[in-house]
């Protein structure tokens, strides 16, 4: 997994660090058309030269759930307020595009999960609604959650995402700054700070947005 940290949420996956790299270089200018896309002033850049400023070795797949997720440098400054709005102006980008796909979707779809891909569609929105109160409670900032909105999905989706909202702009000078390591919901004690929270909300939501637009185009789609 590849980041470009000045880029808030841009990213690239693949299977070997030479590859993600390559991916990373299309990926930047494809950050920049999506920022233009939702009204921000932005320079979508022809041509990109990357410099590798730190890399972490880790077992298993760090883009998966529950894969290896150690902190870097980058990660360990403090969160500022900056950080904090610009967080919350892109997860509002990240979820208008997920609603796109999923407005409108038959409940066939929703039960959708072609053969060899991890997840159903609505065991991804259940994800990514349950991944961002998880976030919150990496840095000890997670509040009490109100379970029977679990029951509606779509609900729980919108619900949570108000918690991220809520939670985010009240965070304590400890929160933004200290590093944490929670085992609350977790077999791992990987290392989080505000920082490395904020970046992947973002990240987090492009990944598994971009997976249901691959997945819902597949030929045996019950979109097609």
């Amino acid at each position: 997994m590849a980041h470009v940290h000045e880029l808030m949420g841009c990213f690239a996956l693949s299977r070997s660090k030479s590859r993600a790299l390559e991916k990373l270089v299309a990926v930047i200018p494809q950050y920049h058309q999506w920022l233009a896309e939702h009204g921000e002033s932005t320079t979508i850049p022809h041509h990109v030269e990357l410099s590798v400023v730190e890399e972490v070795d880790a077992r298993g797949s760090a883009g998966s759930a529950g894969g290896p997720d150690p902190l870097r440098d980058c990660d360990r400054v403090p969160a500022t307020n900056h950080d904090i709005e610009r967080c919350l102006k892109l997860l509002k980008y990240t979820r208008d595009d997920l609603n796109q796909v999923i407005t409108k979707l038959p409940k066939a779809a929703f039960r959708f999960n072609p053969t060899g891909e991890p997840r159903s569609v609505r065991n991804t929105l259940r994800h990514i609604a349950d991944v961002d109160v998880w976030y919150l409670s990496r840095i000890n900032a997670d509040p009490p959650i109100d379970e029977p909105k679990r029951r509606n999905l779509l609900r729980w989706l919108k619900y949570t995402r108000s918690l991220v909202e809520e939670t985010l702009p009240n965070l304590t000078t400890e929160q933004l700054s200290q590093v944490f390591y929670r085992r609350k919901w977790s077999d791992a004690t990987w290392p989080w700070t505000a920082t490395k929270v904020v970046h992947r909300l973002v990240t987090h939501e492009r990944q598994h947005t971009g997976y249901l637009k691959r997945i819902l185009d597949l030929p045996d789609s019950p979109l097609k």
